[in-house]
């Protein structure tokens, strides 16, 4: 009857009221007798709902029901005797609002977050058959609470990329804002990617950040958030720590151990500010990188139509002379060389030079022609002295 309102519940257990039990109270509270009964929900949503309306609060009509004013907390199945209890939170979870969106998936992304699972309709094999529809599936985890209730939250990770993309595309909707918040829906899995390290498609190293150097990142957090110990558990991460409790999956959580209630919304709160500090930094590191490659690209395009005969580009005076500049390309030998120079300091000659070097040009040629007759002539009066001796020396020879 009380608990109709949320769901209904699937099993009781009540403790046996002990004799002269002193009754007990917490800070704020009205006492408890002492009478204590333990309730499963059907529904493991609605837990959180039950307990923020039943928590002191009388109940009771004092004729079928006993009027009585009911103490309601949320029972961790995992609770040491010292009522501390741990909280495991996927990474998944939290609202990351920060997340850098204009770094695509790559090959590398191959697992899939999904929410919103009909597990009231559907059994895990049926689930399973469901996304094999699409292509071969690696896993598939679905995420438990506290309670070891499932959440309608999991994992699945195809064997290829191109499987992955396809089921993301038919799980995104035509138009977000008429899907129905309760839709079966699905991101790529930040978990995947961070422990990837630096081979994601941030090219950036989460662990290394959350953590820190020295572990400092862990500790600043721990003692923030105000709990007894916390871990960062998941395939591929090796803790040291024997006291750290057993991973609930593959993928990337954060296990800590709380005293209070109120330490897991603080927990939860501080995750995710570290988290949307982190994502600003990998999303400027993204911008940077993207400025720096369209700068080298844009080198690249000038050299290539330089390469191609275009004109480069160049700014201020320096130019490249036109073709019927003196200042031409070196020959065929330098393909690919391509030189410039100021078009009005090293232009063409005005005409007036142009003449003046012409005449210039003309009076060495006369020179040279006029050197090479003399030369000539000279041969020509030796060959001559030559021919008269030896006429000379023949008629000497006949007269002897």
């Amino acid at each position: 009857f009380v608990f109709a309102p949320f769901g209904g519940l699937t099993s009781v257990t009540i403790e046996e009221e002990e004799e002269n039990a002193m009754q007990v109270s917490v800070s704020g509270e009205v006492p408890s007798s002492g009478r204590l009964a333990y309730v499963k929900l059907r529904n493991s949503q609605a837990m959180d709902k039950a307990v923020a309306n039943l928590h002191q609060t009388k109940v009771g009509d004092g004729d079928l029901v006993e009027e009585c004013i009911v103490a309601c907390h949320r029972w961790h199945s995992n609770a040491w005797p010292d009522g501390n209890f741990h909280v495991c939170i996927f990474i998944d979870q939290l609202a990351l609002s920060r997340r850098p969106l204009e770094a695509s998936p790559g090959p590398e992304d191959r697992e899939l977050y999904v929410r919103n699972l009909p597990l009231h309709d559907m059994s895990r094999q049926q689930l399973q058959e469901y996304f094999e529809g699409f292509g071969e599936v690696d896993d598939l985890y679905l995420i438990l609470d506290t309670s070891m209730e499932q959440t309608n939250e999991g994992y699945v990770r195809f064997k290829d990329h191109r499987d992955a993309l396809r089921c993301i595309e038919a799980l995104t909707p035509t138009d977000p804002e008429e899907a129905d918040p309760t839709d079966l829906a699905g991101s790529w899995s930040e978990s995947e990617r961070v422990l990837q390290r630096k081979n994601n498609c941030y090219r950036f190293n989460l662990v290394a950040e959350l953590v820190g150097a020295d572990g400092s990142g862990l500790e600043r957090l721990k003692a923030e958030a105000n709990l007894k110990g916390l871990w960062i558990l998941g395939e591929s991460l090796q803790l040291k720590d024997r006291t750290a409790p057993r991973a609930s999956g593959r993928q990337l959580h954060f296990v800590g151990r709380c005293t209070e209630e109120v330490n897991v919304r603080l927990f939860r709160d501080l995750l995710e500010r570290d988290l949307e500090v982190i994502h600003r930094k990998i999303a400027s590191r993204l911008e940077k990188r993207k400025s720096k490659e369209a700068g080298v690209d844009g080198a690249h395009k000038d050299s290539h139509n330089g390469a191609n005969g275009q004109e480069p580009l160049v700014q201020g005076a320096w130019s490249q002379p036109p073709q019927s500049s003196y200042w031409s390309n070196p020959s065929n030998n330098y393909d690919g060389y391509q030189a410039t120079y100021p078009g009005v300091a090293w232009g063409q000659p005005p005409d007036g030079e142009r003449k003046e070097v012409a005449q210039v040009e003309g009076r060495s040629r006369r020179r040279r022609h006029k050197e090479k007759d003399t030369a000539d002539s000279e041969g020509k009066e030796k060959r001559h002295h030559s021919r008269s001796r030896r006429r000379r020396r023949r008629k000497e020879e006949d007269g002897v």
